[in-house]
């Protein structure tokens, strides 16, 4: 056997070894399934605005400060995740176009205008708070009746779940989970605040008919 063919047999042999594949490689041939690796919040938007709605706003709250969290590693400076959920209405223009940006990577183009939801999401928050305060007045059964208060109220805080749930949709894509599937399951503690949430919402309907029809006592 000459030099030559040396050098083809053990090429040949070279060839019929298994290439193993490295844990880094496995890692990177899924899709995100760790938060860490996540780019802002994951939630499908029908579990999102369930939560929102039955939670008065409260998972509204959890919901930004995750996506916070998940952006501190990334800004060049230091921010209070938790501060800036307390106050999202402050810092939500800032989430909106720092998500509408991230988009822009995206083949198929988003559909939302960051600063027109931010402002309406913003807009209709402090609208309801404000109505909220209004409601408690004891000088409004002069002008107008507390029921129709509370009711445009709580369209305003129904109002506000519509900018969540469209910008959770491009969230959602930019984290290469359309569909929310990362987050879409209810855990005990998710059905514990939806019992709640429908308690509360039957207790505010009820004392709202209550009134309409008399059935309580002047003050």
């Amino acid at each position: 056997m000459n030099e030559s063919d040396t050098e083809l047999q053990t090429d040949s042999d070279q060839t019929k070894k298994p290439v193993a594949i490295q844990p880094d490689d496995m890692a990177n041939s899924h899709e995100p399934d760790t938060e860490n690796e996540l780019e802002y919040f994951p939630v499908s938007e029908g579990k999102l605005i369930t939560l929102y709605l039955l939670s008065f706003g409260t998972y509204g709250i959890y919901w930004f400060y995750k996506n916070w969290k998940l952006q501190q590693p990334k800004m060049d400076k230091k921010i209070f995740p938790f501060l800036r959920a307390i106050f999202s209405i402050f810092f939500t223009h800032s989430l909106f176009n720092r998500i509408d940006k991230s988009a822009a990577r995206l083949e198929k183009k988003h559909k939302f205008n960051a600063n027109v939801l931010a402002t309406l999401f913003v807009g209709a928050v402090i609208i309801g708070n404000l109505l909220d305060r209004i409601s408690m007045s004891t000088n409004l059964q002069e002008s107008i009746s507390s029921n129709t208060v509370i009711i445009i109220s709580l369209l305003m805080f129904i109002l506000s779940v519509y900018p969540l749930a469209v910008v959770q949709a491009t969230a959602n894509r930019i984290n290469n989970d359309m569909l929310g599937y990362l987050n879409h399951k209810y855990s005990v503690w998710n059905y514990v605040l939806i019992a709640l949430g429908i308690v509360f919402w039957l207790m505010l309907a009820m004392g709202l008919l209550a009134k309409s029809m008399g059935l309580v006592p002047p003050e």
